[in-house]
Formats: C-alpha cells, sequence, structure tokens
C-alpha cells in the first residue's frame, strides 16, 4: 500500500510540476487580480448559488433566469483575462483526462490478462 502511495505522491508532484498546472496557477492569479473579471467571477458564482438553491427547494428555474446565466456567461467569455484562464483550464483538463486515461488502459490491460 505505501508503494502506490509512494507513487501517487510522485504522479502529484509531476502534476504540480507541469506546465499546464503552472500555466493554470498563473492565469488564475492574473484573472483574480483584476478587478472587472474577479466582480464577474463573483456576479455569475452568485448567481450559480441561487439557481441552486431554487433547484433544491423544487422550485423550477425560468427561461428568463437560464438567459441571464446565459448572457453572463458570454460576456464573461469576452474578457480577455477570464478567457486565458479558461484556456488553461482546458489545458490541464486534457492533461488529468490522459493521466485518468493511462490508468484505466492499464487497470483493463491487467483484467484482460489474467
Amino acid at each position: 500500500m505505501a508503494t502506490v502511495i509512494n507513487y501517487a505522491e510522485e504522479l502529484a508532484d509531476a502534476i504540480v510540476e507541469s506546465s499546464e498546472f503552472q500555466e493554470l496557477k498563473e492565469k488564475e492569479e492574473i484573472m483574480v487580480g483584476d478587478d472587472e473579471a474577479k466582480s464577474m467571477l463573483d456576479d455569475l458564482n452568485a448567481k450559480y448559488q441561487q439557481v441552486q438553491m431554487m433547484q433544491q427547494n423544487g422550485q423550477e428555474i425560468s427561461d428568463e433566469k437560464k438567459q441571464e446565466l446565459s448572457m453572463m456567461e458570454q460576456k464573461m467569455k469576452q474578457n480577455e483575462k477570464i478567457a486565458e484562464f479558461y484556456e488553461a483550464q482546458n489545458h490541464f483538463n486534457q492533461l488529468m483526462n490522459s493521466v485518468n486515461q493511462v490508468i484505466t488502459d492499464k487497470l483493463q490491460n491487467f483484467e484482460e490478462a489474467e
């Protein structure tokens, strides 16, 4: 068990040192440091929380509310710092998906070899 944990820690270190992770953290800092981008992000998160509370209380989300969220998302994508963060996030997610695929493939190949 300790060996598996050691390998997991090495993998985590490699991920943290990856250019994808470093770029993601850099773009996140830039985005959060920008007042306009931070405000847009906070507003969208507040709206998402509001919608989530409505759903948890069994309330239907109106088309108007959905449209409002969509417009906020579109406006955010026009902000250069937010767009760069989303792009970095996509690159990092691709890396993580690749890592997960390697693990899944190894596990499946092991099962087939038996």
